[in-house]
């Protein structure tokens, strides 16, 4: 029997050699009829007998290719049209969208062409195929055409035109399709006095590296800031010039390298190597990187080359390191100009190359939990734009997410479209940056936002954005937004415990939270518990000097002798710094005056706390670098803890005055630093586990979720699985959303549209 049909397929179908694969499995099938692109996915006509079309439907979406994803397969029986032969028809416009891929890296095909000493494209730095190459750093419109790319500059040869109409090649319809006749080429520049002449780029900026040169290099989503890895004194001029003196650097390596600096396993290897091709943390092994990588760190954060700049490069010299190109707490510079104004003072070269990046996008950062899996860091290059499921239909929705680690989501339906890593909001760069891409995601996607989410927090900037912006408003409050982002993206649709601990969130009652403990679904939650407020002085200020903090703490819960005995006596229990007398007490009177004071329940501040009290830092140069420091000590076959009392019923308040006085006994007695940590940590997880259990027993569920930046602690977070799975929990964590910040404008979506219902 003979029928024909109509296929519509919805999803990342565009850029990833959809339309060949669909020409080769029709002709193998002796099916008739096309294939098409249009602006909402791609459009198949298929004729024959019907065992055949049913086999081609059921291949279609088990043999698709490695970097294509299908969201909606639908199909329509039609009259016989008498096909005579398959075809590849031009694109159509229609009213709805496509998807746009990400950016793949380097598959294994275009590596053996590059190292060919025979081949056309043998050294070629922008070889690419169906199967790989830039996609979202590229685009400009949809369908996906070389003429709404950045590659309509680049008219293809007489050779690429042939592979690029011939159907079986793998380059059919290769968009990016060029090479070292019609292609972008590399180019060398001295910031100071232009372009550098040579006529070998890569082997020049080689050389120039292994003699301790910090060179810009142009990638795939914006600029690397590049040196040796191996060399202590380049990495620590690096460091002075880019004002970092602790925040680890990324490196790059090929992957036959990556088991001589780390500890990999096969699941590690696995993410590492595939098309998304993210910086993973790592367990460090052996010292060839040198230490001013990543200082008093356990892990470096690897990638391995994906774009092939890098595989070349790395030939010359195989350690690399290769961190975003920005100024502190700027987006990634991904042009020219950017560079000379923005990089002087850190590179004085640059190499470039004449394709435009349409989208900048920083690398994706991830780490395996080996009893969870992958859990992301920061999403972006690899990943953006494809759209995270969300449980239930939405509005059309702009979440414009919070003001640290920004991300904002535009979702319509069961999508929701997170943004890259955009940074923190708090100057006019990120902020261009964030009106950019929210203008793109709108004219990519076709939605028009009715709804507008934002934090609670009236100061923040994304909430005074949102203000301005036409739709109703909803406020969704950060921690909430933290826990239903985690029972959103695990699907999750029944009343689960959620323990959101963090550094920041604004709360109903005017304090800062992040130490708290919730108990609800997607639409509802209750807050049931939280840390005890203490004092912090002069906000901002004690985030940065953590024994600020400390001391507010200690003089609140035992009064000012043991603040004294801890900072200021020449004969203190530790004594790595001192802290003034008049600093003491000025931050004594803030409090006894309640003047510039804010009051916080924040794990991550008590964090801070006790690695102050530790000695482990005085001033902190990036985000949670002393939550890190304490988590790194940590003796990890410590099993004892500290007292903690709970007391109240709903909201439960943990008391922090025992764990806290046994730190100062244990300083007292000399117990080693290492062994405090442990204590400290293992007291967290189970009075968590305490509370949880209660919960339980009140609320009769077993369903718990993990979310906020604190749970970025390995050691913290892969104890609370542990311990709560042991006690018959089903504990569920991030895996495509990060745990920090960037999770939040997911959250806020599904929270802020079943508010918009009630």
């Amino acid at each position: 029997m003979v029928q024909r049909k109509r296929i519509k397929i919805k999803g990342i179908v565009q850029g990833v050699g959809f339309r060949p694969f669909v020409y080769r499995l029709a002709n193998d099938l002796d099916l008739k009829g096309f294939v098409r692109n249009t602006t909402d996915g791609i459009d198949i006509e298929i004729e024959g007998v019907t065992n055949n079309i049913t086999q081609f439907i059921k291949r279609l979406q088990e043999e698709k290719p490695k970097a294509a994803r299908i969201d909606d397969l639908l199909t329509e029986d039609l009259a016989l049209n008498a096909f005579k032969k398959f075809v590849i028809k031009e694109s159509k416009i229609s009213k709805g969208f496509t998807q746009i891929s990400p950016d793949i890296a380097t598959c294994e095909d275009c590596l053996i062409e590059l190292y060919n000493s025979h081949d056309r494209r043998h050294g070629f730095p922008f070889i690419n195929c169906t199967n790989c190459g830039p996609r979202y750093s590229i685009i400009i419109g949809t369908p996906y055409d070389r003429n709404k790319t950045s590659m309509k500059k680049f008219a293809m040869c007489s050779d690429c035109e042939k592979e690029f109409h011939k159907v079986t090649d793998r380059r059919f319809h290769a968009q990016p399709d060029c090479c070292m006749v019609c292609g972008p080429r590399l180019s060398l520049h001295s910031i100071e006095r232009g372009d550098v002449k040579t006529d070998d780029p890569i082997s020049t900026v080689a050389e120039l590296l292994k003699k301790g040169r910090i060179i810009a290099i142009k990638g795939i989503g914006g600029f690397h800031i590049v040196c040796d890895a191996t060399n202590s004194k380049v990495v620590r001029r690096l460091r002075k010039f880019k004002n970092r003196p602790a925040k680890p650097f990324a490196i790059m390596v090929k992957s036959k390298d990556l088991k001589k600096i780390v500890n990999l396993a096969d699941a590690e290897n696995e993410i590492i190597s595939s098309p998304v091709a993210p910086i993973m943390l790592l367990t460090k092994r052996r010292k060839i990187i040198c230490e001013e990588v990543a200082p008093n760190n356990h892990y470096l954060g690897v990638m391995v080359p994906y774009a092939p700049v890098h595989h070349l490069l790395l030939e010359k010299i195989p350690y690399l390191v290769m961190t975003s190109a920005n100024i502190q707490d700027e987006p990634i510079v991904a042009d020219e100009i950017g560079v000379v104004k923005k990089l002087k003072n850190i590179v004085s070269l640059y190499l470039t190359h004449n394709r435009r990046i349409e989208n900048r996008c920083d690398d994706s950062i991830g780490l395996y939990l080996f009893n969870k899996g992958f859990s992301i860091i920061r999403r972006s290059r690899g990943y953006v734009p494809v759209p995270i499921d969300l449980p239930f239909s939405v509005k059309p929705t702009l979440a414009v997410g919070p003001y640290l680690k920004n991300t904002f989501t535009l979702a319509n339906k069961q999508e929701a479209y997170v943004s890259p890593h955009i940074g923190d909001l708090d100057n006019l760069e990120t902020m261009d940056f964030f009106n950019e891409m929210v203008d793109k995601y709108k004219r990519w996607f076709r939605i028009e936002p009715e709804l507008i989410v934002h934090d609670l927090h009236p100061d923040y900037l994304s909430t005074k954005i949102a203000r301005k912006m036409k739709g109703k408003k909803i406020g969704v409050q950060h921690h909430i937004a933290h826990v239903v982002s985690c029972l959103g993206e695990n699907k999750v649709l029944d009343k689960a415990i959620g323990i959101a601990f963090d550094g920041t969130g604004y709360g109903f009652d005017g304090n800062i939270w992040g130490g708290e403990f919730f108990i609800g679904d997607l639409s509802v939650q209750k807050r049931v518990g939280h840390l005890d407020y203490l004092p912090l002085p002069g906000g901002e200020a004690s985030i940065k000097k953590p024994y600020r903090i400390a001391i507010a703490y200690l003089y609140k819960l035992f009064g000012e002798d043991v603040v004294a005995s801890l900072f200021c006596s020449r004969k203190g229990i530790v004594a790595p710094f001192r802290v003034r007398l008049e600093e003491v007490k000025t931050i004594i009177n803030m409090i006894e005056q309640n003047r510039n004071v804010v009051y916080t329940s924040s794990m991550g501040r008590l964090f801070d706390c006790v690695a102050a009290m530790l000695g482990l830092i005085k001033e902190i140069t990036f985000e949670a670098e002393a939550a890190i420091n304490l988590e790194y000590i940590a003796a990890k076959r410590t099993r004892k803890t500290y007292p903690y009392r709970i007391k109240g019923a709903e909201p439960m308040i943990i008391e922090l005055n025992g764990i806290l006085a046994g730190v100062v006994k244990d300083l007292q007695k000399g117990v080693s630093l290492e062994v405090i940590s442990a204590k400290f940590h293992n007291t967290i997880v189970y009075l968590s586990l305490e509370i949880a259990k209660k919960l339980s027993r009140i609320y009769r569920m077993k369903k718990v979720c993990f979310s906020g930046g604190v749970f970025q602690n390995r050691y913290l977070l892969n104890l609370m699985i542990d311990k709560f799975e042991d006690a018959g929990f089903e504990v569920y964590v991030h895996h495509q959303l990060p745990t920090n910040d960037g999770c939040i404008s997911y959250g806020q979506t599904i929270i802020g549209n079943t508010k918009s219902r009630q």
